[in-house]
């Protein structure tokens, strides 16, 4: 009795709660970004764009993953290994939801990775920025989804040897699945600051307001959140493969794969949400601090003023369609001059057609129509 006195109690403390609360916060938060999202595309285009699919697919993918997680929380996750709650059966069922959830997970990441790829393929870059953005798709798509997937169907024969250890057949050593993780955290946070990078230097080649410029660079640079969040999972990866503690220590990192999708489902919102925010902004603000402008006219056009005709400039760079959601991601062709009053000026109508006054036999009529709207 006294030796059993002498011997140190192992804590018994759990962590089930960190997954119970997070899991749901983190799929309203994404999903309701989605839904948005689609309702905003299917209102301005009725219809959808690859980016749209490729979300869809990844918020799909995302739901089965974090309730096969949530599971795992009833069945030992979050308890230390030598915790009487974990019993053989229980544990079982742990190991398996697990590699289930890191399946899913994996996959749902990947997709929404492609949807990012796909509203950037959007953008007037230049040949060189499309090569690069070909290459990062193919990178990500061999160390995201086909070297897991390897791991993931073949580290162990048969497959159900990754719950069941008592079931005959071969694994492999925890050598690869660590490098793929590795691999997979390292790639995701190159791929996260490139796709960061390059539309900050796209839009210095767009002609768009100096408030608007920054709106879409501070959207762009919340990217960099999915960044930071890899390299916390890239830290949790090698935390858990020192673990002793495997159904203990592991809570975190399942966190930080969970949060990681979320981050990057809002972020693949935000860019063509950014108009549906500002707009929002503008009821629900006074004009002071939107910065609403008080000129325009009542009705279904108003003047966009350009400089004056008496001094000489080079020629704009082209509207881009950063500057309302719904426009096409064609150019806006520059205005002819107009006389009157001495300075240049074109009409907008709710047609996107834009012209100039005819005032002399030289003057012309420019047409845009407003082509298929983009992501």
């Amino acid at each position: 009795m006294a030796a059993m006195e002498g011997q140190p109690q192992l804590p018994l403390n759990e962590r089930t709660k960190d997954l119970k609360v997070t899991i749901p916060i983190l799929t309203v938060f994404c999903t309701s970004f989605v839904i948005l999202r689609m309702v905003v595309s299917w209102r301005n285009r009725k219809s959808f764009l690859l980016s749209d699919y490729l979300l869809l697919l990844g918020a799909g993918l995302n739901i089965p993953a974090v309730v096969i997680t949530y599971l795992t929380a009833s069945e030992g996750a979050g308890r230390h290994v030598w915790d009487p709650y974990i019993t053989p059966a229980r544990l079982r069922g742990y190991l398996m939801h697990l590699w289930w959830g890191q399946l899913l997970n994996i996959y749902a990441m990947a997709a929404v990775k492609g949807s990012i790829c796909a509203y950037l393929m959007l953008l007037d870059f230049s040949k060189a920025f499309r090569i690069m953005i070909w290459i990062s798709v193919v990178f990500h798509i061999a160390t995201n989804f086909i070297f897991p997937s390897i791991i993931l169907f073949g580290e162990c024969r048969p497959i159900s040897k990754h719950w069941d250890p008592l079931t005959p057949g071969i694994c492999w050593s925890s050598k690869p699945r660590v490098v793929s993780g590795y691999v997979g955290a390292a790639s995701n946070i190159a791929t996260d600051l490139f796709y960061t990078s390059a539309p900050l230097v796209y839009l210095n080649s767009v002609q768009l307001g100096k408030r608007t410029k920054w709106g879409v660079r501070a959207v762009f640079l919340l990217g960099l959140l999915t960044t930071t969040i890899s390299a916390l999972k890239l830290y949790e990866i090698r935390a858990l493969n020192d673990s002793d503690d495997p159904t203990f220590t592991s809570v975190r990192l399942s966190i930080y794969s969970m949060t990681e999708v979320a981050a990057g489902i809002f972020t693949a919102c935000l860019p063509p949400l950014r108009k549906t925010f500002e707009n929002l902004l503008k009821r629900v603000l006074p004009e002071s601090l939107t910065g609403t402008s008080r000129s325009r006219k009542k009705g279904s056009q108003y003047e966009l003023h350009g400089y004056g005709s008496g001094i000489s400039r080079p020629d704009p760079k082209p509207k881009h369609d950063l500057d309302r959601d719904s426009d096409s991601e064609k150019a806006i062709l520059p205005p002819d001059k107009d006389m009157k009053n001495g300075r240049e000026r074109i009409v907008r109508t709710t047609s996107i057609s834009v012209y100039g006054e005819q005032q002399s036999e030289h003057s012309k009529y420019h047409h845009l129509e407003d082509g298929n709207n983009f992501v």
